[in-house]
């Protein structure tokens, strides 16, 4: 269900956290800390989602297809890509470029 919604469905929630089960043990939570809006073009909507993993997770921080569980959106595969980190956390990011539905 995450990778249907739009820029719009994501933009009231960030600052909300995604669950991302690891293993049966281990559960992450991702904080959705942007939402970009790339300007669209006449076939295709483009936007990013970023979020914000701390350091303390015992994972390794590469880039992952991870099944998220959100308690308003629900869940859903998304592929996240590490951009950046400092000494507190990592930044990923997920990017749409889709069709536009007619």
């Amino acid at each position: 269900m995450l990778d249907t919604l739009h820029y719009e469905d994501f933009l009231p929630h960030i600052g909300t956290k995604f669950k991302a089960p690891i293993t049966d043990q281990l559960t992450v939570e991702f904080e959705l800390t942007s939402v970009e809006n790339k300007p669209p073009s006449p076939k295709q909507e483009q936007f990013i989602l970023n979020f914000r993993l701390p350091k303390s997770y015992p994972v390794r921080h590469v880039q992952f297809m991870f099944t998220l569980q959100h308690e308003q959106l629900g869940s859903g595969e998304m592929f996240l890509v590490p951009t950046e980190q400092n000494a507190d956390s990592v930044t990923y990011e997920a990017v749409f470029n889709r069709p536009i539905e007619a």
